[in-house]
């Protein structure tokens, strides 16, 4: 027997959303199915609410339902712009509340393969903000993947010489309260490549 079509519309509809297979997705769609008449109103409302009132900012792309919450703070410190692929991973940074400058999201990175070019992934956008907004540091938060890499590598390289904006990217190293055992060489080699000094004055940030 084939799936009556309005169940695998359904289906298809959670297809769309990362990482989740057909198996997944019809999970999903008889559990969808199986909520009570008032769960199932919420459910909808909640997504109709999101599709509506949700925004994403024109500024660093978080997303918003009033204000965007990031650049309409007056305390945040302007000169310092961290770049992100995605904008969920601006949450992810703010959850740890160590970070007080502005942001802006690539919308993805560089791949020649998937016709990603600088254009088509905002850094354009990037270095007008840049020149116009009076950046003094562009700190980068980008996937450690290949992809990542070479957007990391490409943005350096625009402000190579430019001794007015510092470039930087997030360490890759050691989780804290992991044994050397139980890593991987990758991550080994990352965290000795980008070791510091435990000197006093050594480091920027101490």
């Amino acid at each position: 027997m084939e799936q009556i079509k309005t169940i695998q519309d359904l289906i298809n509809c959670y297809k769309k959303l990362p990482s989740i297979g057909y198996k997944t997705a019809e999970r999903l769609a008889y559990a969808t199915l199986s909520l009570s008449p008032s769960d199932r109103e919420e459910f909808i409302q909640a997504f109709t609410d999101a599709n509506e009132k949700v925004k994403c900012c024109p500024n660093c792309g978080t997303f918003f339902d009033d204000v965007c919450p990031i650049c309409s703070d007056p305390n945040r410190d302007t000169s310092t712009i961290l770049v992100v692929a995605d904008s969920k991973d601006i949450l992810s940074i703010e959850k740890t509340n160590g970070y007080k400058g502005l942001y802006f999201t690539l919308k993805g990175t560089l791949s020649p393969l998937k016709n990603k070019t600088p254009e088509t992934i905002a850094i354009p956008d990037l270095k007008k903000k840049v020149e116009q907004e009076n950046v003094k540091e562009i700190i980068l938060a980008l996937p450690t993947d290949l992809e990542g890499e070479t957007t990391a590598l490409y943005i350096a390289s625009l402000y190579k010489n430019n001794p007015s904006v510092h470039v930087s990217k997030l360490a890759n190293g050691i989780p804290i309260g992991t044994n050397l055992e139980y890593l991987d060489n990758l991550t080994i080699t990352s965290s000795i490549r980008g070791r510091i000094s435990l000197k006093e004055g050594d480091n920027k940030n101490e």
